[in-house]
């Protein structure tokens, strides 16, 4: 069987799923806390730790600077410094063995998604002056992360996290096609679960933002076709359990293709404008971030 080896597998989920549950208890909890010690609740988690000896040298604090608070601010900030690293292991060939790119980009988005809550926690929702430029450039930076994310992931990429050229996608696709064939000598119908799957048209004129909407709507239409997909595989039982597994990842990789193929100049075009406006807040949120922490302990050796 062909294994496309240029291009990009998704892998296992384990890593991805353990980022998603990891990041979404540390969020919770210190959304919690923050919420029971602004609300002043008289039970908070820290009260919990407290009576098992652990973190008893933070008490309750309604301000940045004091409480458990603090070392939550550089907790967040550490996170936002790891988070370069992402662009120096796609930048740097030195990087190019330290694991896969897409699972370096995992962990980029989880830190700066978990440090964005951290810092917010941190700043106890009182957030004016200077400080308050760089909170709201995080914001910013955070929430056209998710969408870069989106956008990145449209573009086919090698195992190096290189770009495809179009030669290389055509040769993919000429490889899943023949693969399709040969099951289609086995069974006929198997040719029916391939046509459900769709790309949109190509259409090298379109706006970018048409093709935004238009490779949204795809994705979600798609995904609720391959859950279709999978219960009619489940339950044909013509066809052997190895092969059902094969033939869902090669239909899962022709619909990506086709899109991303179709949606190409679009895509490169709209992550070269996502750039042009993500990079500056964040260059702004971590000068204002620094200045800030250095201000801080300028005031705080003169006091």
């Amino acid at each position: 069987m062909a294994k496309h080896e240029k291009f990009v597998e998704e892998g296992s989920m384990i890593f991805p799923y353990t980022l998603i549950i990891s990041g979404a208890i540390l969020c919770t909890i210190a959304l919690i806390e923050s919420y029971l010690q602004v609300t002043k609740s008289p039970m908070t988690l820290l009260e919990i730790a407290h009576q098992y000896g652990v973190l008893v040298q933070y008490n309750h604090a309604l301000e940045p600077n004091r409480g458990i608070w603090h070392p939550i601010a550089w907790v967040g900030s550490t996170f936002f410094c790891l988070m370069m690293l992402y662009s120096v292991r796609k930048h740097f060939s030195f990087m190019y063995g330290l694991g896969p790119l897409r699972h370096w980009l995992n962990v980029h988005m989880w830190l700066g998604i978990v440090a964005t809550v951290f810092v917010t926690t941190h700043t106890t929702y009182k957030i004016g002056g200077l400080v308050s430029i760089s909170f709201w450039s995080m914001i910013l930076v955070a929430g056209s992360g998710v969408i870069g994310r989106y956008i990145y992931i449209q573009i086919p990429r090698g195992i190096s996290g290189n770009e495809l050229r179009v030669d290389e996608i055509k040769e993919i696709m000429t490889e899943i096609n023949q693969e399709i064939e040969q099951y289609a000598l086995e069974d006929q119908n198997i040719l029916h679960y391939f046509e459900q799957i769709s790309g949109p048209k190509k259409d090298p004129d379109m706006w970018v933002g048409k093709a935004v909407f238009l490779m949204m709507a795809n994705d979600i239409g798609n995904f609720w076709r391959m859950m279709k997909i999978r219960r009619e595989l489940r339950h044909n039982d013509n066809i052997d359990h190895h092969i059902r597994k094969r033939l869902i990842k090669l239909i899962h990789e022709k619909g990506g293709l086709v899109r991303s193929s179709n949606f190409l100049a679009a895509s490169q075009s709209l992550l070269h404008y996502w750039h042009v406006f993500h990079k500056p807040f964040a260059i702004i949120m971590f000068v204002i971030m620094f200045l800030h922490i250095g201000i801080y302990y300028l005031f705080r050796a003169n006091a």
